[in-house]
C-alpha cells in the first residue's frame, strides 16, 4: 500500500483530485504552542520549529503548511553593529547610489513599529526602493539557497507557501498610514515602487518554483485599512498579474487576507484574480465573516477556502466551545473545498487541550 505524503494530500485536495481527503491545517502555530502541545502529548521537543511541527502534525494527523520569506530577500536589511546599541537598531542596504539607512527601537517589530520605523519616508526613498528591486538579480545565489534549504528541511511533510510580496504596501517598506499619504502626494513615485516590487517578486517566484516551493502568494489589507475603491485600483491589478504568472508557470496561487473581508467576498472581488486558495475568512472579533456559509457561497467553487476558526476562542474558550465552533465551521462549508484552519497564526498561550480539540474535531467531522 502506497502512503501519500502530507504535502501530496494537501496539493491533491486543492487540485480536486478525486478521492483526496479533506485537509486540516492550523495556520502557523506560534512556537510555544507547538512545544507545549508536544509536551502535553508526551512527545520530545527539539527546539527546531519545523521539526517540532512535523512531529506534532504526525501525532495529530494534520497537514502542515509553512511560510517562507519573500520581501526580506528583495530587501536584505542588515544590522550595522557600530551604529546600533541595546536600545536602537540601525540597518542598512547598499545601493548603487549609496547607503539606505533605517533606525528603529529594538523593542519594535521587524515591520517597523510605528510609521517612523519604516524606510520609505520621503519621495526620494522611492528611488532607493526601486534601485534595490532592480538589483535583486545580484542576490540570485542566496535566494536559491534559501528556498532549496527550506524544501530540504520540510521535505514532503507539508506544503510551503512563499511569503507575500505585498506589492501595494511596498513589501512592508512603508507604514500603512504613510502609504495612503504617499499614494496621494507622490502617485508617480508610488506607482514606480509598486511596479518594481512586482517585477522583483516575479524574479523571486521563478526561483522559488524551481526549488520546489508549492504556492506562490500575495496578501492585501482588509477594509479596516483600505476601501473597496482603493482595492480595485491598487490591489486587483497586481493580484491578477501575480496569479496569472503563477498559473502560466503551472503552479498554484495563494491569497491571504486576515482582516475585514466580508464586503470584498460578497461583492465578488475575491473571485476576480483566480486564486486557488483564499484565507483566512476571519470571524469576529478578528474579522467580519460572521456567516461562513454565506461567505463560502459567494466565493467561486473553483476556489479552495481556508480558515475561519477564531484565534481568540481557540486561546480563551473551553475545549467544548472549540469543538462546537469547529463542527459549525465544517458544517458551513459542506459541499465546498475548504481547508479547516484558523483565522491567522495560532496565538501563544493557546492551551494544548484546545489546539488538540480543534484538530481532532476538524479531522473527525470533515471525514
Amino acid at each position: 500500500m502506497t502512503t501519500i505524503s502530507p504535502r501530496q494530500r494537501f496539493l491533491d485536495y486543492v487540485r480536486r483530485v478525486p478521492g483526496a481527503r479533506p485537509v486540516v491545517s492550523p495556520f502557523l502555530p506560534h512556537t510555544p504552542v507547538l512545544e507545549e502541545t508536544l509536551q502535553y502529548l508526551g512527545l520530545p521537543v527539539t527546539g527546531d520549529r519545523i521539526d517540532d511541527e512535523i512531529r506534532l502534525a504526525r501525532a495529530l494527523d494534520y497537514e502542515p503548511m509553512f511560510m517562507t520569506d519573500c520581501p526580506g530577500l528583495i530587501f536584505p536589511w542588515r544590522e550595522d553593529p557600530e551604529r546600533s546599541d541595546d536600545t536602537w537598531l540601525t540597518m542598512t542596504i547598499l545601493t548603487r547610489d549609496g547607503e539606505w539607512v533605517r533606525r528603529v527601537p529594538r523593542a519594535w517589530s521587524a515591520w517597523g513599529g510605528d510609521d517612523s520605523g519604516f524606510p520609505v519616508q520621503t519621495e526620494a526613498d522611492h528611488d532607493k526602493l526601486v534601485q534595490v528591486c532592480e538589483e535583486v538579480g545580484d542576490r540570485e545565489a542566496d535566494i536559491r539557497a534559501f528556498y532549496r534549504d527550506w524544501r530540504a528541511r520540510v521535505g514532503d511533510e507539508g506544503v510551503i507557501v512563499i511569503g507575500h510580496p505585498h506589492v501595494t504596501w511596498l513589501a512592508y517598506q512603508i507604514g500603512q498610514e504613510m502609504s495612503h499619504y504617499h499614494y496621494s502626494d507622490y502617485p508617480e513615485a508610488y506607482q514606480r515602487s509598486m511596479d518594481a516590487i512586482c517585477k522583483a517578486a516575479l524574479f523571486v517566484f521563478d526561483i522559488a518554483l524551481q526549488e520546489g516551493i508549492d504556492f506562490m502568494s500575495e496578501s492585501s489589507a482588509g477594509l479596516e485599512f483600505t476601501s473597496p475603491r482603493f482595492y480595485d485600483v491598487q490591489d486587483l491589478p497586481y493580484l491578477r498579474a501575480l496569479s496569472d504568472w503563477t498559473h502560466e508557470h503551472g503552479s498554484l496561487f495563494w491569497y491571504h487576507n486576515c482582516g475585514l473581508t466580508r464586503q470584498l467576498i460578497l461583492s465578488g472581488r475575491l473571485n476576480l484574480f483566480n486564486a486557488d486558495v483564499i484565507e483566512t475568512l476571519s470571524p469576529p472579533p478578528e474579522g467580519d465573516n460572521d456567516d461562513l456559509a454565506l461567505a463560502r457561497k459567494h466565493l467561486d467553487r473553483s476556489i479552495c477556502s481556508k480558515g475561519n476558526l477564531s484565534l481568540i476562542l481557540l486561546r480563551d474558550g473551553t475545549a467544548e466551545e472549540v469543538v462546537e465552533a469547529t463542527r459549525q465551521m465544517v458544517a458551513a462549508v459542506k459541499g465546498y473545498a475548504h481547508v479547516h484552519s484558523t483565522a491567522d497564526a495560532v496565538l501563544t498561550n493557546t492551551p494544548p487541550e484546545n489546539f488538540i480539540a480543534f484538530v481532532r474535531t476538524a479531522r473527525e467531522a470533515s471525514e
